[in-house]
């Protein structure tokens, strides 16, 4: 069973479409990037599954309990939802044991100090940053070692060592066995962290697996280092873009190691040739160029 499924999901606001028939399969364990643009629809598809918002059609459940029962389906499940908001007259420790209180579990002020806010306990949150606010936040996600995290731009207003903080609680909390649900439009934040991404475009999934089957979808590319750029191009006879001072260009394992002969045939040294794996900014660019507009 997913940690989170979501089928045809659709939400209207006036004329607007924010959802348009959204598939989601968020497997169990998986620490799990919600990759998109502003606008493309994470927001309303996390505060469905929240409860915050409900879907106009579909299916969203949790732990293959519908979200609409919310208290049910949220059991051992935690949200922090972008743009937390907090009583400005209470301190961050005192935030913390209202959250406990409420979510009914240990007030452990460690969390604290493992966002990074142990110096701000006793601080007054309307006092707080934004960035601050986003680290209290997760502090309170944290909060009962949720079986399933769910986060909706944990990343944004924090400085690079903030970013740096995320990603190794992000790791933890996955390596501990917790499914981890994070939605980003930055996708250099969690290349290289996630083991399962869903990028969403105008509302819908347009893509949707394992981190590394999405990267190795398509025709490879390759870059060969050579003595001669242009004549290296003409004898590979295939489109060439130079970058670096090397040139790169898509083709499988024969035809690259015909095209790097074929330089040697024309007399240009060749003095490398490597594949290059795909990066998720590539698969974003060219899911974003080919999925059009509404």
């Amino acid at each position: 069973m997913p940690a989170v499924l979501c089928q045809g999901l659709t939400k209207r606001y006036g004329p607007h479409e924010a959802l348009r028939g959204l598939d989601l399969e968020v497997p169990e364990g998986s620490l799990f990037g919600f990759l998109g643009p502003n606008g493309a629809g994470k927001s309303t598809t996390l505060r469905i599954l929240a409860g915050l918002v409900r879907a106009d059609g579909g299916r969203a459940e949790l732990h293959g309990v519908d979200a609409r029962r919310h208290v049910a389906a949220a059991a051992k499940t935690t949200f922090l939802i972008e743009n937390a908001v907090f009583p400005a007259h209470l301190t961050a420790r005192e935030t913390l044991r209202r959250a406990a209180s409420l979510m009914r579990v240990e007030a452990d002020e460690a969390q604290l100090e493992r966002v990074g806010l142990a110096h701000a306990r006793d601080r007054r949150t309307g006092g707080f940053s934004h960035g601050m606010r986003q680290r209290l936040g997760l502090a309170c996600a944290l909060l009962g070692e949720p079986d399933l995290l769910v986060l909706d731009e944990p990343q944004n207003g924090l400085d690079p060592q903030g970013l740096r903080t995320i990603r190794e609680i992000l790791r933890e909390e996955n390596a501990r066995g917790a499914t981890v649900l994070v939605s980003v439009h930055r996708l250099a934040e969690v290349e290289g962290l996630c083991t399962h991404a869903a990028l969403i475009v105008s509302g819908r999934a347009v893509r949707s697996g394992p981190v590394d089957r999405l990267l190795a979808d398509g025709e490879p590319r390759y870059r060969i280092a050579v003595s001669d750029a242009g004549a290296a191009a003409r004898a590979i006879g295939l489109p060439c873009e130079a970058i670096d001072g090397a040139l790169v260009f898509r083709a499988d394992r024969e035809r690259a190691a015909a095209a790097a002969a074929a330089c040697v045939r024309a007399g240009v040294k060749v003095f490398s040739l490597e594949p290059l794996r795909r990066t998720l900014d590539e698969l974003y660019l060219d899911e974003i160029g080919g999925a059009g507009g509404p």
